[in-house]
């Protein structure tokens, strides 16, 4: 995606590319589901949204912006289709390590991963697990009286004070020189 650089540098192309990739893919989905949901009485959406919905990253506009717009789509759906029985929730996960990511980015640097999760209060990155659970959660019974909520699976991340963060990380490099990250912002 074209969402790198700065704001008045990303193209129209860029924009247009990416928040139909992250925002009008869902709208899509929910647009030819909620009829048939509704004919069927109600069920649930589980929409898929991002930690960066909540807060943001430098130099990651139109990731941020339509991963915003994930968690305002899925609020409106929740307030609108609510009284016919459709509940709507959005789950916003943090790192997770699929296989493609471990073989791209960590498989040959395992203290980067290490550094990586260290920035997680439970000090462990996601799995597809974590998120397959959450979503069979919002989606069950059990969750019946929730809608139109953004669910952090994100191992305690967006909830922990910057500068205690930063300070720890700060601590980390000291301990465990040598670490190569994988990428740059």
């Amino acid at each position: 995606m074209d969402s790198r650089g700065v704001f008045w540098k990303l193209m129209k192309t860029g924009w247009a590319n990416d928040i139909q990739a992250l925002v009008t893919s869902v709208y899509a989905g929910c647009r030819y589901a909620i009829p048939l949901m509704i004919q069927s009485g109600g069920g649930s959406i589980v929409n898929i949204s991002s930690v960066h919905g909540l807060l943001v990253a430098k130099k990651a506009l139109t990731y941020e912006v339509g991963k915003a717009a994930v968690i305002a789509m899925t609020r409106q759906m929740a307030v609108d289709y609510g009284e016919v029985g459709i509940r709507v929730n959005a789950i916003c996960p943090g790192h997770i390590v699929t296989e493609r990511i471990f073989d791209s980015t960590w498989k040959n640097n395992p203290a980067g991963l290490k550094f990586f999760e260290d920035q997680y209060p439970i000090r462990r990155a996601g799995v597809s697990e974590d998120i397959g659970n959450a979503a069979v959660f919002l989606s069950s019974d059990n969750a019946s009286f929730i809608t139109g909520h953004a669910l952090p699976v994100d191992g305690g991340l967006t909830i922990q004070l910057q500068d205690d963060f930063g300070w720890r990380q700060v601590q980390y490099f000291k301990d465990n020189s040598g670490i190569e990250m994988p990428y740059r912002r």
